[in-house]
């Protein structure tokens, strides 16, 4: 019989207590404006301790200065401030359908232009299909796979061009015998 940390749920524990922090670019910016900010107070309450001590202060009041000017450069919000930036910035992405379950997620999708996805099939079919096209400032709906769209398109030029710098782009690999299996149905 097992108990603590070698039963399953001490030993799930370990593994969800054992995950390490993902160093976001935020985060280290974060990091290096807290070193800079402290290197700052240190150095001005340093400067006002011996400043007071020129000037005939005590030691105990050059020490309660140099104390309340390190204290007074502490960016107490600094941490409450990015928190609530990043999760407004999740509730806005989860109005517009996307929803993240980590808040520094947040930081890396808002670096992105481009987001491509595939699901069209790929998951309920195992096949991927293109249901849109966008060439030449037009975007055409392909519709269903036996709806002859294809056949239609094979004469547009501007879609010519589309499939050949597709099919010189793929890195479709053709398995054994599926010679007859046509690339796309005219």
């Amino acid at each position: 019989m097992a108990v603590g940390d070698k039963t399953c749920i001490g030993r799930i524990a370990d593994l969800a207590s054992g995950m390490d922090g993902i160093d976001t670019p935020i985060a280290r910016e974060v990091e290096y404006f807290v070193k800079i900010i402290s290197v700052v107070a240190g150095l001005l309450g340093v400067s006002f301790f011996i400043v007071s001590l020129c000037m005939g202060y005590s030691v105990l009041s050059s020490g309660i200065f140099l104390v309340a000017i390190i204290v007074a450069n502490v960016p107490e919000g600094l941490l409450v401030t990015f928190t609530v930036i990043l999760a407004l910035t999740a509730k806005r992405m989860a109005a517009k359908n996307c929803v993240v379950r980590q808040l520094h997620a947040v930081e890396t999708l808002g670096s992105c232009s481009v987001i491509c996805s595939d699901k069209t099939g790929t998951l309920t079919q195992n096949k991927m299909t293109v249901a849109h096209l966008w060439y030449a400032d037009k975007i055409v709906d392909l519709g269903h796979e036996d709806s002859g769209k294809p056949q239609e398109l094979s004469g547009d030029p501007g879609f010519s061009e589309l499939f050949r710098v597709a099919a010189l782009c793929s890195r479709a690999k053709f398995l054994d015998g599926q010679d007859n299996v046509p690339i796309m149905k005219r």
